[in-house]
């Protein structure tokens, strides 16, 4: 399977989307903001990034601009339950995919495996 770094301010919710990604057999790296999470990319591999919008320090948006400098190819999923301008925004600076929290399991797992398989191509 896949690592995934999953990057989010909210240990709840954290905890809760590595739960779903491992019992489908992924590796889980977890960081809780955006500087945690480009130091993370840059130390070991990572196949997908699941990043909240909304982080002190580098947000989101910051992070995924980032992570395009350093690897225009990373793969990368959005997430927000508080800004949907930011979710839209991500598409532009290179997200695949945008999910609103609270975040649907099914569309979740898909976004993950999409993410996968553009990373692989």
């Amino acid at each position: 399977m896949a690592t995934v770094l999953i990057v989010d301010d909210d240990e709840t919710d954290r905890v809760g989307l590595a739960a779903a990604l491992r019992s489908q057999g992924h590796e889980i790296v977890l960081a809780r903001d955006g500087d945690e999470a480009l130091s993370v990319y840059l130390a070991q591999p990572v196949h997908v990034v699941v990043t909240d919008m909304v982080m002190p320090g580098r947000d989101g948006l910051s992070l995924i601009s980032a992570l395009r400098e350093v690897d225009p190819r990373a793969s990368i999923v959005a997430v927000s339950g508080k800004s949907r301008s930011q979710l839209e925004a991500s598409k532009v600076y290179g997200a695949s995919s945008i999910l609103e929290k609270p975040i649907d399991p099914k569309a979740f797992s898909a976004a993950v495996a999409e993410a996968v398989a553009a990373r692989g191509r």
